[in-house]
């Protein structure tokens, strides 16, 4: 996915307020947006980080969650319920 603002191809996950939102790791602007519950329910895994802000990676320290997504959603939503923005990663294989 490409952004519309400044042309970059890394895209990052964020779950902010019950919303699945793609945003630009070089600039930070939302390219997409979905309820997390629409896409929640995977094995995909990954891990869940309290969000550092667009481009800047997580320290270690701040992940929340680690799993498939549908086992770990509730966490997220919890944190998001207290106002916490959170990054996903997959986890690579």
């Amino acid at each position: 996915m490409i952004c519309h603002t400044c042309a970059s191809e890394q895209p990052e996950a964020i779950v902010q307020g019950g919303s699945y939102l793609l945003r630009c790791g070089a600039c930070g602007e939302h390219m997409v947006a979905t309820s997390f519950i629409a896409v929640s329910n995977t094995d995909g895994e990954f891990s869940a980080y309290c969000d550092p802000g667009y481009g800047r990676p997580p320290a270690p320290e701040a992940r929340i969650a680690r799993g498939p997504l549908r086992d770990i959603s509730a966490t997220v939503l919890a944190e998001t319920d207290r106002g916490t923005i959170v990054l996903l990663i997959a986890e690579t294989q």
